[in-house]
This record gives C-alpha cells, structure tokens and sequence, in this order.
C-alpha cells in the first residue's frame, strides 16, 4: 500500500497556473503604447496586431476592453479601437489624482513597516543610478519602479488598484516628454531627497517633497507641450 502524501511536505511545490493569453497580449499592447510604438491617436487593427504578436484576434480585442478600462485606448463604436489622447486639463488631472495617491500611500507606508520601505525605497534609487548615465530611455523603467514601490509599500488594495489604473497613462506622458538628461538627474535628485527625509524621521517634509516632485514634473511637462509640436492640446484646455 502506497504512502499518502504529507500535504504539507516542503518536496511537493504547488502548481502554478501559467498566465492567461490575454494578460500577456494586454501587457505587450500597454508597453507599444507607452513607449511610443504606437502614437497617440493612432487607430488600431486587431489584424495587424494579431500578426505582430503571433496570436489570434480573439486576445487581441481581449485586450482592447482591458485597455480601455485603463483608458490607454478607446473603443469608439461602428468605427474602431484608437490609442489615447491627452490635452492640459487631463494631464493636471492625472497628476493631481497621482499627488493624492502616492502621498496618501507614502503616509500609510510610514505608518506601517517604515523601515521596509525605507530600504526598498534606497534600493529603487541606488538601483537608478547608471541607469541616470545611461539616459531617459534607461532611467524610465527605474522612475516608474520608484513610483510603484512607494505605492503598493502602502498594502492597501484599493489603493494599489486605482493607482495602476493610471499608471500607464502616467508613463505613457512621461516617456514622451521626459527627454533630456537634467531631467532625470533632477528626477533622481529629487526620489533621493524624499529618502532622506524618511530617514531623518521628516515625514512631512519627504511627503511636500513627494507633491512638489509630481507637481514639478506637471509644470515641466506644460512647458515641454508649449514647445513640442504634434502633442494634442486643445484651445479650450491651454485657455
């Protein structure tokens, strides 16, 4: 007679399921979004992307309602699946919805295992560093690795989820404009002296000091579409 086996035997690992077709188109179509693979506005053909990707139409427009849902594309009715566009007034929206966020997550952070967060925050920013040599192509993985650190160190769900609803179109506008070396040494500078004041025990100056990097970043970013050709504003927005 055979042997049961010991539930609970460290020999016997769990099966885990691999992830779906779909999640897996879902990922690759954000980052051709977001990298600027496909540009803003663009419309998109399940065919073509389907041959890109070596897979059917069915993931494909899978993906498409997920992405929506993100508001990284948008499905118009009767006349096709079209990547996001942005003007001023949304930009200071996302950015205003980004400084409640990821201030409201670094407070409860805090108030939580701070010194977890403290190191994992360090590493994020020492991790940066070559990448800073690099340039802004390198560095963005980095920022965003910072950003998203920060947030999940909250361990709150709905926190967590409602920030990376608007992670990609954070990401997709920085990728665009974030071009030049200063700014992401000031970028790095600036994850650096949030630090800091962590570790001093500032914790309201290393939250003013994360609003003022958000907001800093918004300003740069109206300054960069003043002189950026081809970024869609409109009138009743840059009014």
């Amino acid at each position: 007679m055979s042997e049961a086996i010991d539930p609970i035997d460290p020999i016997v690992s769990r099966i885990r399921r691999p992830r779906s077709l779909t999640s897996i188109v879902v990922d690759q179509i954000r980052e051709l979004v977001i990298t600027g693979k496909l540009e803003l506005g663009e419309q998109l053909s399940e065919n073509t992307l389907s041959e890109q990707l070596g897979v059917s139409r069915t993931p494909v427009r899978e993906a498409f309602l997920r992405l929506e849902a993100e508001r990284l594309v948008e499905v118009r009715p009767q006349r096709g699946t079209f990547v996001f566009q942005y003007d001023v007034m949304e930009l200071r929206e996302i950015c205003q919805l980004r400084e409640v966020l990821e201030t409201g997550a670094l407070r409860v952070a805090l108030a939580g295992d701070r010194r977890k967060l403290i190191e994992a925050l360090q590493e994020k920013v020492e991790a940066a560093e070559a990448a800073v040599i690099a340039g802004p192509a390198a560095y963005q993985a980095h920022d965003t690795a910072f950003h998203e650190t920060l947030i999940r160190a909250s361990d709150n769900r709905e926190l967590i989820e409602a920030y990376m609803r608007v992670s990609g179109r954070i990401r997709a506008v920085r990728y665009r404009l974030t071009t030049t070396q200063d700014q992401i040494a000031n970028s790095q500078a600036r994850h650096r002296e949030i630090v800091e004041s962590m570790v001093a025990g500032d914790d309201a100056i290393a939250q003013a000091h994360l609003a003022y990097h958000v907001y800093n970043s918004y300003n740069f970013f109206l300054r960069q579409i003043d002189n950026t050709p081809n970024v869609p504003v409109t009138g009743a927005a840059k009014g």
